[in-house]
């Protein structure tokens, strides 16, 4: 019995599996629909936007500004012409002397022309002359002229083509002059033209010229040049300074000062700085002759216009507004070929040229 029930019980699982099976398989199945996820929508993906190459924009190269030069200063004016009568004193018939009256005439349109080297006409007649003619103005050329201008004159003078100005007081409230020289500034680029190389200038002057002094220094420093100077009382002196200068310096300026230079003694300094190869600026056609590197002059119508412009100053009464004296404003250099050539300036190209005139 027990073995049949167990056999029965067998039975009995047997079928109840056999029964249950596919009640399991359709909740195992019924489960997994249960648990599976639901399937997503498909998910639409846009095409990408394929953006179009930027196009490379070439700009034009900007013109460049145009470069504006400086307008040149403008010229000064001319001179009024004069017309209350002048006296022009000329101290003798020096060319430099008539060359200046000639260029003055045209400012002047009543003038007289009074020579003291007329041996005939002594200084102290002429200017009662020149009292009695009415006169409104002196204008004296000459250190001769001017002393008897400032002894004798009752009107204002103007005085040109005098170097050492400041003897015996020429000087006064009513008398005035104009510069000799041209602007030492302007002798000095005209210079560093001809030789750029140039470093130490020297110089020996007599007492009274320590404006001069000032220009030259002044003007030497600003363009890199030291200015070597000494003063001398006799022509002797100036040898003497000169020799012991030489040996510092490779540019010497020869200012037109007779207290202290002589014949004899140029000639000796001229010789001397052609052995030791210094240049020298001088200050007439002679000594450019003798071995002068260039000569460094004045222009005659520029003295002219600047005697004519005190004259004016004078005539209306405005004579204290007018310095002691009055600067020049232009120069003209004459070079002498064959001593840049032997100084070895003419074959670096830095001078060719004889004349290098109104150089501003």
């Amino acid at each position: 019995m027990a073995e049949f029930f167990r056999m029965d019980g067998w039975e009995l699982l047997r079928a109840l599996i056999k029964r249950s099976t596919p009640v399991f398989i359709l909740f195992v199945l019924s489960g997994c629909a249960v648990l599976a996820p639901d399937t997503p929508e498909p998910v639409t993906i846009p095409e990408p936007t394929i953006e179009p190459e930027p196009q490379v924009v070439v700009l034009p190269e900007p013109e460049p500004e145009p470069v504006i030069e400086p307008a040149p200063p403008p010229p000064p004016p001319e001179p009024p012409n004069i017309e209350p009568f002048v006296a022009i004193v000329l101290s003798d018939r020096t060319p430099a002397y008539v060359d200046v009256a000639v260029a003055l005439e045209k400012h002047l349109e009543n003038h007289e022309v009074y020579d003291l080297g007329d041996r005939s006409l002594l200084a102290r007649d002429a200017f009662a002359a020149i009292a009695e003619s009415g006169a409104s103005a002196i204008v004296a050329i000459g250190l001769p002229a001017a002393r008897a201008a400032r002894r004798f004159s009752t009107v204002p003078v103007v005085v040109g083509q005098v170097f050492n100005i400041h003897d015996s007081e020429l000087l006064s409230d009513d008398v005035k002059a104009v510069a000799v020289l041209p602007p030492i500034a302007l002798q000095i680029d005209a210079w560093q033209e001809l030789d750029p190389s140039v470093r130490n200038v020297g110089a020996i002057l007599g007492s009274g010229h320590e404006e001069l002094i000032a220009e030259a220094d002044a003007a030497m420093k600003e363009r890199g040049i030291k200015f070597h100077y000494a003063i001398a009382e006799s022509d002797r002196e100036t040898l003497y300074l000169f020799n012991r200068l030489v040996r510092d310096i490779d540019g010497f300026i020869l200012f037109p000062d007779n207290r202290i230079l002589s014949r004899t003694v140029l000639n000796e300094m001229m010789s001397y700085a052609s052995r030791h190869r210094v240049q020298v600026a001088v200050f007439n056609e002679p000594l450019l002759d003798a071995g002068g590197m260039f000569r460094s002059g004045t222009v005659d119508s520029d003295i002219a216009a600047k005697i004519a412009e005190v004259l004016d100053k004078a005539i209306s009464g405005d004579l204290g507004s007018v310095p002691p004296v009055t600067a020049l404003s232009d120069i003209e250099i004459h070079t002498n070929p064959a001593v840049i050539q032997r100084l070895g300036l003419e074959s670096t190209g830095r001078a060719k040229d004889n004349t290098l005139a109104g150089v501003q």
